[in-house]
């Protein structure tokens, strides 16, 4: 099994670029679909780990890469201004 997981989700690891990587652990997801026949579908629910088209039936593995988006300053100031920023504990890096 650990070569299904190798072949599948070595896919979905960006290099160089910012990014996050959603661990599922069973969280709610709402989300738009788009399959490369055309059909775009929405989903609202939990463990959404694979998915397959209602209309094509192809079949997919869920990536877990979020793209970061650097924001300029004034767009970060329109965020401040009506959400505010989460964060993360700082952890040390090991020198």
């Amino acid at each position: 099994m650990s070569d299904f997981y190798e072949e599948v989700y070595s896919q979905d690891n960006p290099e160089g670029e910012a990014h996050g990587s959603v661990q599922w652990k069973g969280t709610d997801v709402c989300i738009d679909l788009y399959c490369k026949c055309g059909y775009h579908g929405h989903f609202d629910g939990s463990f959404l780990y694979h998915y397959e088209c209602p209309k094509c039936h192809t079949k997919y593995a869920v990536g877990s890469n979020v793209k970061l988006i650097p924001l300029t300053p004034e767009q970060a100031q329109e965020v401040e201004k009506h959400n505010g920023f989460l964060t993360c504990e700082l952890e040390e890096e090991d020198e």
